[in-house]
């Protein structure tokens, strides 16, 4: 009951966060959310600080799951699980709002100690799933697998979907989204 219960905090606090920010979200608003008392919070967590980076946590296993799901489907082509991949990380703003603040922290430059070591979470979770995919698509067709290649894939994807969202900003007639160019760019890998 009392992971349970931890879980249900955590999830209010996501959707407080995600909404609200941090500086605008208290403790009062997300005990009132789930109808408790704010000592019921101050028992799992001893601050708003570390109520905040749970969520993080939670959130950032909530998406790389979700890769791993994207990845494991046998439906789809490894292109397609890239190009499925890639579509997530466009709706990052919209799904996974607090890992999309941490980043939009980290491009201005605002970022703090802990939030990097979350943002550092992120990124090497995200590289041994590109990682692991890469080495069983490759295994057969080369000895060893270049060990910056999926950094660079999952840095790449970052940089792609930013840029493609700064650059529609500027040109709205184009068509071409973050998906399609990184499926042609991953289609040349596999050839």
């Amino acid at each position: 009951m009392d992971k349970e219960r931890k879980i249900q905090i955590v999830k209010a606090a996501v959707k407080r966060f995600a909404r609200h920010g941090y500086h605008k979200t208290t403790l009062d608003e997300v005990a009132r959310d789930l109808r408790i008392g704010k000592a019921t919070i101050y028992h799992y967590f001893a601050s708003k600080d570390e109520l905040y980076y749970d969520s993080i946590k939670w959130e950032t296993s909530q998406y790389l799951e979700e890769i791993k799901k994207i990845f494991n489907r046998e439906d789809l082509s490894e292109l397609q699980k890239f190009s499925e991949y890639i579509s997530l990380k466009e709706d990052i703003s919209n799904r996974y709002n607090l890992i999309y603040n941490l980043l939009i922290n980290l491009l201005n430059s605002e970022i703090k100690e802990e939030e990097s070591k979350l943002l550092l979470l992120i990124i090497s979770g995200e590289e041994e799933i590109v990682k692991l995919i890469l080495s069983s698509f490759y295994k057969d067709k080369v000895e060893t697998l270049d060990s910056e290649l999926p950094a660079m894939i999952v840095n790449a994807s970052w940089g792609l979907v930013f840029s493609r969202s700064l650059y529609s900003k500027f040109k709205p007639e184009s068509k071409a989204s973050s998906r399609d160019i990184f499926s042609k760019a991953i289609e040349q890998l596999w050839k």
